[in-house]
């Protein structure tokens, strides 16, 4: 059985986590509406900028900025090894949001890498709830 362009992009759109595209440079190609739902901001406003344009603005838990030093996209883009991680991103509205990342490289018919995708789940009542366990 072979599945259309068409039922890939209703996959991907239907999501439930956040999914975004970038090229070679990092610039956003898709961002799709469980992203929007998630990070408050519309494709619109994100697609074409690269994520390291203080948009997203991923950092660990030590308060690093990710975008600037050690980027798991940057880095699955330059050699390949996809990743996973818990980071923190920002919010359109300001505050951040702790999310879990899982990162692959995009590639061409002849392997060769393109850009990378990074899916991307809020895992914020995950936080909430370790933290009143602690608490407890």
């Amino acid at each position: 059985m072979k599945i259309e362009q068409e039922s890939y992009e209703k996959v991907i759109a239907s999501l439930h986590d956040g999914l975004y595209f970038v090229d070679r440079d990092r610039k956003i190609i898709y961002w799709n509406k469980a992203a929007e739902r998630i990070s408050g901001f519309k494709a619109e406003e994100v697609v074409g900028k690269s994520c390291g344009d203080s948009i997203l603005t991923h950092i660990d838990s030590e308060g690093r900025n990710l975008c600037r030093h050690g980027c798991p996209l940057a880095r699955t883009i330059g050699d390949g090894k996809p990743r996973e991680d818990e980071i923190y991103m920002h919010h359109k509205d300001g505050h951040r949001i702790p999310v879990s990342v899982r990162v692959s490289t995009l590639t061409d018919g002849n392997g060769n890498v393109t850009g990378g995708i990074e899916l991307f789940t809020d895992i914020s009542n995950q936080a909430a709830n370790e933290l009143r366990v602690k608490e407890l």
